[in-house]
Order: structure tokens, then C-alpha cells, then sequence
């Protein structure tokens, strides 16, 4: 139950940061939009949950958040510590992918 919660929420974090970029210029005190890397060619950005180090793709995240408003997604990224890096970063601090959309 709680992998499942901290998948949506992890989904959350990366819907957000992908739905929302033209309002970053907008909202500079927004934690979420001033945290997202820029990662090289080939290396996506993926939202990884820093306590399970697990990290959800775009698709998987869009999937996840439709119907959620821009601060229901902000509060579940904060509540369970979704951390925006580079696939590699990502793997690199020992993040595995999710598979299976919960």
C-alpha cells in the first residue's frame, strides 16, 4: 500500500514538472520549478522518490496525475520527498525504475 501511494505520488511530481514549465518565469518560489535539472541528450529527467529510490518516467508520471491540480501535486511531492534529477543521476544513487504503473 505504501509503494503504491508513493508511486501516484512520485507520478504527481513529474506531471507537474512537465505540464507546467511556461509557468517557472511565473513562479520562481515554487521548489518544484526551480529544481528541474537539465540533463543531456538521452538522459531524461525522471522523478524519483528518495526514500524508496525509485523513479517513474514521464509517461508513467502523466499517467498518474491526470485530473490533479497544480498544488495537489506540488503538496504530494513535497510529503514524499519526489526529488526531479537526470536518469543517470538517478541510477547512479541506486534508483531503480518503475516497471509497473501502481
Amino acid at each position: 500500500m505504501k509503494r503504491i501511494a508513493a508511486m501516484l505520488l512520485l507520478a504527481l511530481g513529474m506531471l507537474a514538472a512537465n505540464v507546467l514549465p511556461s509557468a517557472a518565469d511565473s513562479m520562481q518560489s515554487s521548489s518544484m520549478m526551480t529544481t528541474m535539472p537539465k540533463c543531456a541528450a538521452g538522459d531524461p529527467v525522471v522523478g524519483m522518490n528518495m526514500m524508496t529510490k525509485m523513479y517513474m518516467t514521464h509517461d508513467q508520471m502523466k499517467a498518474k496525475m491526470a485530473g490533479m491540480t497544480q498544488s495537489q501535486m506540488q503538496a504530494a511531492m513535497t510529503k514524499n520527498h519526489v526529488k526531479m534529477m537526470c536518469q543517470s543521476q538517478a541510477k547512479a544513487m541506486g534508483g531503480k525504475m518503475m516497471t509497473k504503473p501502481m
